[in-house]
């Protein structure tokens, strides 16, 4: 059994999605349109970096924009919007989801949402229950996703990013481990 050091009074995972929206701001605050909207080609990072902000910023605003409702569909999302495009309309929206992420935080992690998923492109929608805590989990999870592959497309371009952006908690926290044993001579962990 996994256990916090402190009691979860508060959605634990809104205030790092909040984070996570608040980098990728900065990344995206960078970006010419020319670069927001540049194909990928046909390597392993497809599509554009625009393409990759509107959809995990669909995830985000299905679960924080819906959470009183108490119903999730992160399948209804909208395809080639301004957010996909424009790089500043999606600072905006990255702006009011950061908003959404902050005052998430205050609601409880066990509070019950339904999640609306469908299994197969020829089938109906089934409803699942879960929690708000296990649905930040996924958005964060998701955000930290698609922001591996900005990282990837962004430096294919050149473009200088923040050190972090881009990897999982697990990882950086492994890296800093790794740092401190190398630096006391313990050992030389691989990253």
């Amino acid at each position: 059994m996994v256990t916090n050091a402190r009691p979860l009074h508060s959605a634990p995972f809104a205030i790092p999605l909040a984070d996570l929206l608040r980098e990728l701001a900065g990344v995206v605050g960078q970006l010419t349109a020319a670069q927001y909207n540049a194909p990928a080609g046909e390597s392993f990072f497809r599509g554009t970096i625009g393409g990759h902000v509107r959809h995990c910023l669909d995830h985000a605003r299905a679960l924080l924009d819906t959470i009183d409702s108490g119903v999730i569909d992160y399948d209804a999302r909208d395809r080639g919007t301004r957010i996909e495009l424009d790089p500043g309309a999606a600072r905006d929206e990255i702006h009011r989801l950061r908003t959404l992420a902050e005052s998430a935080a205050q609601k409880s992690p066990d509070l019950t949402v339904f999640v609306r998923v469908l299994p197969t492109r020829d089938g109906a929608p089934v409803q699942l229950r879960s929690t708000l805590g296990r649905e930040l989990g996924f958005v964060l999870s998701h955000t930290i996703h698609h922001n591996a592959m900005i990282r990837g497309m962004a430096m294919a371009m050149g473009i200088g990013l923040p050190q972090s952006f881009g990897y999982a908690p697990s990882t950086l926290a492994h890296q800093t481990m790794c740092q401190s044993r190398a630096a006391s001579g313990e050992c030389a962990c691989a990253h």
